[in-house]
């Protein structure tokens, strides 16, 4: 029998939901294995996520799925196209009441069409940081977020 498990207010203010344009994360349209352990490594250091945080990794082009999917127990979401990844992302933060659900997300992308979402959410209470380089990272977006860290220049930084 299914159960629906409720989610209490003081339960969601301890999760956190990463959201990962992994090409944007890699620097390059075209990933392998190695270049999203890389990244996983990177976020895994810089926010030690716990066992109650989810990952989601957007990507853009169906040649990247079977390299996103090495990052185990994150969730992959696809949509073809210029912005396919971001756009996949984007649904996820606008569709899926994830500020009924986390109290804190991470957007790993500095894409400015996160910032709407990112406004939004914030406007609800949610914590919302972007980590993305600082020569990739759109003002719209910083200004739209509750903090902003900056991702190394280099992917093996």
């Amino acid at each position: 029998m299914n159960r629906r498990i409720e989610v209490r207010k003081s339960d969601r203010s301890a999760r956190r939901l990463f959201v990962v344009d992994i090409e944007i994360a890699v620097g390059s349209g075209r990933i392998d294995g190695e270049s999203c352990m890389l990244v996983r490594s990177r976020i895994e250091r810089d926010y030690l996520p716990g066992l109650n945080d989810l990952t989601v990794i957007g990507v853009s082009h169906k040649n990247n799925l079977f390299p996103a999917g090495s990052w185990d127990g994150a969730r992959l979401v696809h949509k073809e196209g210029h912005d396919g990844a971001d756009l996949a992302l984007e649904g996820v933060l606008s569709n899926e009441n994830v500020e009924d659900r986390f109290g804190e997300v991470v957007i790993v992308s500095g894409d400015g069409l996160f910032a709407r979402q990112a406004a939004r959410l914030r406007s609800l209470g949610v914590r919302v940081t972007v980590d993305a380089r600082a020569r990739q990272l759109a003002r719209v977006l910083a200004f739209s977020c509750t903090g902003v860290r900056l991702a190394p220049a280099e992917l093996a930084a």
